[in-house]
């Protein structure tokens, strides 16, 4: 099983391998917005990246494997 991190500022790679890149306004509203609730952003190929807490919390892939996200790259 592979591990999944994030890339900072703005960039998102599952454990399967799929990276999924956005603009870094999207990822700082994504993480406001999750302060309130746990919410959603569809990346790659149809990852969906989880944020709670104003943090990327795990990665749903599409291949029915969720990966926590373990590391954070600068």
């Amino acid at each position: 099983m592979g591990v999944a991190k994030e890339i900072f500022p703005s960039s998102y790679v599952c454990g399967c391998g799929s990276e999924s890149h956005f603009f870094e306004n999207t990822i700082k509203e994504i993480k406001r917005m999750s302060m309130k609730k746990r919410v959603g952003l569809c990346g790659d190929k149809n990852h969906s990246i989880i944020f709670n807490k104003g943090k990327a919390v795990e990665i749903h892939c599409p291949k029915g494997e969720i990966f926590p996200i373990l590391e954070v790259e600068y």
